[in-house]
């Protein structure tokens, strides 16, 4: 019997930190492994550059979709044998990049990672729903949420040695056995948080009416829109980093490590701002504070294009897009948390919509970037531009509609 198995009955089980951040940072991790070698991928492959860059769509799009079925199944069935199949569906699909020599199946096989790679992230979010007070579950997704944005920072860093010593294929083959080893630990040392399994949480019926009440809940779409659109400037950013410094700059790809290397210390930077401001600065405030810091950034980036006439300093860009992570870490943790907030006994079904249309949105991001490729300085900026103009226009109606968010309240002198 496993450790998981053994947890007591019929009392509520906090399961590791440690173990819900892995089960969110392996597939992030995954999604961004292989990004500095997209350029050699696209010459192996005799394959274009933008047709490489939708592998990431692929991904996106699996994960978009395959959300909304872990969230209920995991209502149904339990969070712990849903994060069991994810995990096998990741080996399956990391499997098939590995093999790949081809562009299609290499799309179809991240396709596949995507579905399974979700998982994680879904399953986490309803344990934490499942498992810790009201009071210590912004906190808690503020630590998960980091680990789901230095994930993806990392996986460049170690693809960019994996790729240089052994060939891209060796970055899916790491995949293949961090999955592996996500599968051992969740089946020894996850416990089953849900402890109210709902029978019928599969019947189109209650998938229908749970669906209708998420997504009318006040302030849901919201806060989800938003973090999808964040999320977006994460994605993009790292398939369109290799272009930018392997073809546009010249540089080599140990220069894309320096790059993933930033992107975490700013996102770092702003996750823990966040950690630092909750429960003392209102959630409106905080994201106000970070679609400006996005801002700012993206419009640093255009003008380092436009002014440098395209020939721009490798450390200007660099400075502009890890500002822009700053405002990314101080958004997603607050828009996770206040979207997951009002949801109780439909919490898989909450995270399973969250992540759908999150990830939708990101992917929105992902293909434009792959249909507009250039191969210039002006990708990137545009699409940051596009995504955090969209994000201000959402922030600005719900505001109208909702009205200002209070003052920060004034600390009591003695």
């Amino acid at each position: 019997m496993s450790v998981a198995a053994r947890s007591a009955g019929g009392r509520a089980v906090l399961p590791a930190l440690s173990l819900l951040a892995f089960m969110m940072a392996v597939g992030p991790f995954g999604d961004t492994e292989y990004t500095p070698a997209m350029p050699a991928m696209a010459k192996a492959l005799h394959a274009n550059y933008g047709m490489v860059q939708f592998t990431m769509s692929s991904y996106l799009v699996g994960s978009s979709i395959s959300q909304l079925v872990y969230g209920p199944a995991s209502d149904r069935f339990g969070r712990r044998p849903v994060m069991l199949v994810g995990a096998v569906i990741l080996i399956l699909g990391a499997a098939l990049c590995m093999v790949s020599f081809s562009v299609w199946p290499l799309i179809a096989g991240r396709l596949v990672q995507g579905v399974g790679a979700c998982a994680g992230g879904v399953i986490a979010d309803a344990a934490v729903r499942d498992a810790f007070s009201a009071d210590r579950r912004q906190r808690v997704y503020a630590k998960l949420n980091a680990a789901f944005a230095i994930a993806p920072a990392i996986g460049p860093v170690v693809g960019t040695y994996v790729a240089h010593a052994f060939g891209w294929h060796a970055n899916f083959a790491v995949l293949v056995g961090l999955s592996l080893l996500l599968g051992g630990l969740v089946w020894y040392y996850l416990p089953e948080t849900n402890r109210n399994l709902d029978k019928r949480a599969l019947e189109f019926a209650r998938l229908w009416r749970n669906g209708k009440d998420v997504v009318t809940t006040r302030g849901f779409l919201f806060y989800v829109v938003l973090g999808g659109l964040c999320v977006g400037v994460v994605y993009t950013a790292l398939i369109g980093a290799p272009d930018l410094v392997i073809n546009v700059l010249g540089m080599g790809s140990s220069a894309i490590a320096i790059v993933a290397g930033a992107i975490l210390v700013a996102f770092v930077i702003g996750a823990g701002s966040c950690a630092l401001l909750t429960n003392r600065v209102p959630n409106l405030w905080i994201i106000a504070a970070g679609l400006a810091v996005v801002l700012i950034g993206a419009l640093a980036l255009l003008a380092v294009a436009v002014l440098a006439d395209g020939h721009g300093s490798f450390g200007e860009y660099l400075s502009s897009i890890a500002f822009c992570f700053v405002g990314v870490g101080l958004v997603v943790p607050v828009s996770t948390a206040k979207a997951m907030a009002p949801f109780g006994d439909t919490a898989g079904a909450a995270s399973s919509l969250m992540g759908f249309i999150r990830m939708g949105v990101a992917a929105l991001g992902t293909i434009a970037m792959s249909a507009m490729h250039k191969g210039s300085v002006y990708d990137i900026p545009i699409v940051f531009l596009a995504l955090v103009g969209v994000a201000i226009v959402v922030y600005a109606v719900y505001l109208i509609v909702r009205g200002p968010p209070p003052e920060p309240k004034k600390s009591k002198t003695r």
